[in-house]
């Protein structure tokens, strides 16, 4: 979970940072995990759109406006992490 909070920490959807705690994506990080590991056969362009569906639920519209190729960019560096993570178990 670690690398999957910092690569959303980087990105930093909501602009929240430096003013916001190190953990204040946690919700949304559970809830992209919880997708990870529920879906064996994942392809980047629908994890990116899970990704922006958490996001655009935890903040709504006003708030959160992110464009869909920043997400498949977020979503394909998260599948890389999570594949080379399995690799190495």
């Amino acid at each position: 979970m670690k690398e999957i909070m910092n690569l959303i920490n980087e990105w930093d959807p909501v602009k929240l940072f430096p003013m916001a705690p190190k953990d204040e994506y946690i919700y949304e990080v559970k809830k992209i995990e919880s997708c990870l590991n529920n879906n064996n056969t994942l392809d980047t362009k629908k994890f990116a759109k899970m990704i922006n569906d958490i996001f655009r639920e935890s903040f709504g519209n006003d708030v959160y406006n992110e464009n869909m190729n920043d997400c498949v960019t977020i979503a394909q560096k998260i599948l890389d992490v999570h594949k080379n993570s399995k690799i190495q178990t």
